[in-house]
């Protein structure tokens, strides 16, 4: 299926590189959960249902950066494994697709041996507000909330490049 944009141009329907780009991902994210585990580490690895890239343009001044809405069905296991934990490091692992960024962010708490690990995928055109937030403030902030809008936990990036494609900075 098609839709057709505001300036009347057609966009294509999800194609089969988007729909193998996203299992590409979930397949490394698992990959990296099972690698860590091998390791010692206890992790959550968690798709996201959707993932949008969060401006102050957005209405909410107080908040930017990416945003993870993911399942109820992972709520409990992710609350579980951020509690009581710092998560000072991170790693990022990024591939583009057309006019999209498929991601692993990978959360990890050293003291504790925790990972989480979230897959997520968003479109380049929505990033730029983000991207103007990250710059000015000098960081940028992944959260996580549920489909009902529960923020269930937030991080802080200060270095933020891993996340951010050079074509939309």
């Amino acid at each position: 299926m098609s839709r057709i944009g505001d300036d009347g141009t057609v966009e294509p329907g999800t194609t089969s590189a988007t729909k193998q780009a996203w299992v590409q991902t979930n397949e490394d994210m698992t990959a990296l959960a099972e690698q860590r585990r091998d390791e010692g580490w206890e992790t959550v690895a968690i798709p996201a249902a959707h993932t949008a890239p969060l401006s102050r343009d957005a209405g909410r001044d107080d908040r930017f950066g990416i945003v993870h809405v993911i399942p109820g069905n992972h709520a409990d296991a992710f609350a579980d494994a951020f509690e009581n934990r710092e998560f000072p490091r991170y790693e990022a692992y990024r591939n583009e697709v057309g006019q999209a960024v498929f991601f692993v962010t990978e959360l990890l708490d050293p003291e504790t041996s925790t990972a989480i690990l979230l897959a997520g995928q968003y479109e380049f055109q929505n990033a730029p507000g983000m991207v103007n937030a990250a710059e000015a403030e000098g960081c940028l902030y992944t959260h996580v909330e549920t489909l009902d809008g529960t923020i269930l936990g937030s991080f802080r990036h200060d270095e933020y490049k891993p996340l951010i494609p050079d074509r939309i900075r």
